[in-house]
């Protein structure tokens, strides 16, 4: 325990470290920080779309850091780091000391972890609780006191109120309880009362966001963003697909653009090996099953999400799994005494590998992403208070202080309609999200302006990123 501390404070310090160069905010980040101050006064920290918890979180320490995005990146790397010590602590139960411990080494340094903690997103402060939530509710079931199974609840409730995928989490714990009680491992007499406590406060930390939600939406849903997303095209479509052509579609992009991600390098080809290798113990379903089990939720989203950090989650119960594919290689090919030494030396020299991949935003300063904070105190100088920005991106309307509207999915004759609909004065025009989702208008950053249009101002970073900030005149 006193070596996985260590690895957290390492963790938390190279995140935060990598939190200092990031160069802007990320776009989901700049609603949580807009959730966070409607907190501090209003009170309210719901939102149709972005659960409450994480923004309560920022709003709570923001008063002791005074920054709102410094609060909010800080808040992350905390949770970010702080997870290493359940998932130590669940890994150990479960796959033992030692692949535990090369576990949390690989967690430390895991390229997309470290940049999420460093991020204003969510996902660090959920997967703390979710790890959490699993340790309590398996050492409920398997050894005690069954107090925990109770109190298992709570945490997957302040889970889902990060992210909807919490729930999943307390249907997978009925579901054990179930399984333990039909395989007469357990009576229900022993499980029941802590089983329905669970079920209990689950239900009373998550009913006051879900009223709000029945009554934002018009109808009961878990999460606004369910029935948002399932709506919301992908890439340069104009329309969503069908829903099980789009799940299809989802599951090859995933497997072609987001697993390498999460499993970068050697990473993916230790999994198989150190399941197939806990598969050779006695009674593995029951003890491994947790960790497999709990890595299935995130994938129920995957009908409108294939973004890796959504999946991020999983990877402190996959992880172990390839500390064990590291001991069992190491092991085949050396003998057993010594497996243990080079199997240290293997995952460090994993480390090695996946370092320089974490530590990219430092050694590697996104020169285009730093165009979006010159633009903000540009319009910031130049522009009322009042000027509504149309952008594809929230960054610039953050950063000035100014009011921002999504640019809709328009050609440039239809730019102006778009721009008045809304009251916008500026129009923003970026070259890195054109050309991901709005091709018609990329002519228009170089090009002369459309009828209504002026351009005001150009801003260029190398080798080909700009901003264009178009003035609306409304001369046709």
């Amino acid at each position: 325990m006193i070596l996985a501390l260590a690895i957290a404070v390492a963790a938390l310090a190279l995140r935060l470290a990598v939190a200092e160069s990031l160069p802007v905010i990320d776009a989901d980040g700049v609603a949580y920080v807009t959730i966070a101050r409607q907190f501090q006064e209003t009170g309210s920290p719901f939102h149709p779309l972005f659960h409450p918890l994480y923004p309560i979180c920022i709003a709570l320490i923001q008063p002791l850091v005074g920054d709102w995005e410094t609060t909010a990146r800080l808040v992350s790397a905390i949770f970010g780091a702080l997870m290493i010590v359940p998932a130590f602590v669940l890994a150990r139960a479960v796959v033992g000391r030692h692949a535990a411990i090369l576990a949390v080494m690989l967690i430390a340094v895991h390229p997309g972890l470290v940049l999420n903690s460093a991020s204003v997103l969510c996902e660090a402060t959920y997967t703390f609780l979710i790890v959490s939530g699993v340790l309590v509710a398996r050492q409920g079931l398997v050894a005690g006191p069954r107090s925990l199974v109770t109190l298992s609840g709570l945490v997957f409730g302040l889970a889902y109120l990060v992210r909807p995928e919490g729930a999943a989490y307390l249907v997978g714990l009925i579901a054990a309880v179930i399984v333990l009680v039909v395989k007469r491992h357990r009576t229900l007499g022993q499980l029941l009362p802590w089983a329905s406590g669970a079920a209990l406060l689950f239900v009373a930390v998550a009913t006051p966001y879900v009223l709000y939600l029945t009554e934002a939406w018009g109808h009961f849903t878990p999460s606004g963003k369910i029935g948002h997303n399932l709506t919301m095209a992908m890439g340069g479509v104009t329309k969503p697909s069908p829903m099980p052509v789009r799940v299809v579609e989802n599951a090859v992009l995933f497997e072609k653009y987001a697993l390498p991600e999460l499993l970068p390098g050697l990473l993916i080809l230790l999994v198989l090996p150190g399941v197939l290798a806990r598969t050779k113990t006695p009674g593995w379903l029951w003890r491994d099953g947790v960790l497999l089990a709990a890595a299935v939720p995130p994938f129920a989203a995957l009908a409108f999400h294939i973004e890796a950090r959504i999946f991020l989650p999983i990877l402190p119960f996959i992880l172990p799994f390839v500390a064990v594919g590291v001991l069992w290689s190491v092991v085949t090919v050396l003998a057993a005494p010594r497996a243990w030494r080079w199997s240290i030396v293997v995952v460090l020299l994993l480390v090695l590998v996946l370092v320089p991949s974490a530590l990219r935003p430092i050694v590697r300063p996104d020169a285009g992403a730093a165009l979006y904070r010159q633009a903000a105190r540009w319009v910031a100088d130049t522009q009322p208070p009042d000027a509504l920005l149309l952008d594809r991106k929230p960054f610039i309307g953050f950063y000035s202080g100014r009011p921002w509207a999504p640019l809709p999915r328009v050609g440039p004759n239809e730019l102006l309609a778009a721009a008045r609909d809304v009251g916008a004065r500026l129009v923003v025009l970026d070259s890195r999200e054109l050309a991901v989702d709005r091709p018609r208008l990329l002519p228009l950053l170089w090009g002369p302006p459309p009828s209504g249009f002026d351009v005001l101002r150009d801003f260029d970073a190398a080798p080909s990123d700009r901003l264009r900030i178009l003035a609306v005149t409304g001369r046709e």
